[in-house]
């Protein structure tokens, strides 16, 4: 799967799986999209990091942990 296929396909879960916020983007947690995403690809952390390098997602840290970062909120941008 290319790149923009990943990021395509990332973004399309966090929209299915998200809620929409007071400001209209959607978001949702670490936690949520990893146990969504994980039967996808195991990947995921890597396909976030890319996709906010291109502001499509936004969230607080520079990596992402199964775990401990489970309630980082991950909101989409596009």
């Amino acid at each position: 799967m290319s790149f923009s296929a990943e990021v395509e396909e990332l973004c399309l879960i966090i929209r299915r799986t998200g809620e929409v916020g007071e400001d209209g983007h959607v978001s949702v947690t670490f936690g949520q999209l990893f146990e969504t995403y994980v039967t996808i690809s195991n990947k995921v952390v890597g396909i976030l990091l890319r996709a906010r390098k291109h502001g499509l997602v936004h969230f607080e840290g520079e990596m992402l942990w199964q775990g401990k970062d489970d309630d980082v909120v991950i909101t989409l941008l596009q």
